[in-house]
């Protein structure tokens, strides 16, 4: 009986609409989004690629005041009297490469460094007399002296990260100090 009025209620030409076939086709396809997410990749791309340009351009902000020429740093450690940092290195080495971004560039080396020392950089390559002078053939190799003496404090060889760069420069400061030179 449940049936009949259930078949007598629906007396519309359309099957109940569980029956009914859904309609497929374009109009249930919903609208594209591809240029919207595009644009949105777009965005992040260009933002990344910006954020990653200005770490790229600062990288070498902090780095030490280097002087390049040898005795134009040795008359300036004397007028300045401070002792001197000399910093031997090769291009494309491991070793200098690392120490030139991890080390170099810290701002606690570079304060540390210029507040102590008058750094004097010696690429081997262009200077090689200076490096035959203090016997140099590992990279980078770090000495420190007084600017009117041939004793030297160190070696420091290869690289060290930035705090036990400057342990290791505090420590030959103490040497050098207890030498009375």
């Amino acid at each position: 009986m449940a049936e009949k009025e259930f078949n007598n209620q629906n007396t519309s030409s359309q099957p109940p609409c569980f029956l009914r076939k859904q309609k497929r086709g374009p109009q249930n396809i919903p609208p594209p989004t591809g240029e919207k997410q595009s644009r949105a990749l777009w965005i992040l791309f260009l933002v990344f690629f910006g954020l990653a340009a200005i770490v790229f351009l600062t990288q070498h902000k902090d780095a030490i005041d280097w002087v390049e020429d040898y005795e134009a740093g040795i008359k300036l450690a004397k007028q300045q009297n401070k002792p001197v940092l000399l910093a031997f290195y090769k291009l494309h080495t491991r070793f200098s490469t690392e120490t030139w971004q991890n080390t170099y560039n810290n701002p606690d080396v570079k304060k540390f460094v210029e507040a102590n020392f008058v750094p004097i950089l010696i690429d081997v390559d262009k200077q090689p007399e200076i490096a035959k002078r203090y016997h140099i053939g590992y990279y980078p190799t770090h000495y420190i002296k007084q600017p009117d003496s041939d004793e030297l404090f160190g070696p420091m060889l290869g690289y060290d990260p930035p705090a036990l760069f400057i342990e290791k420069l505090k420590n030959l400061l103490r040497k050098m100090e207890l030498s009375g030179k």
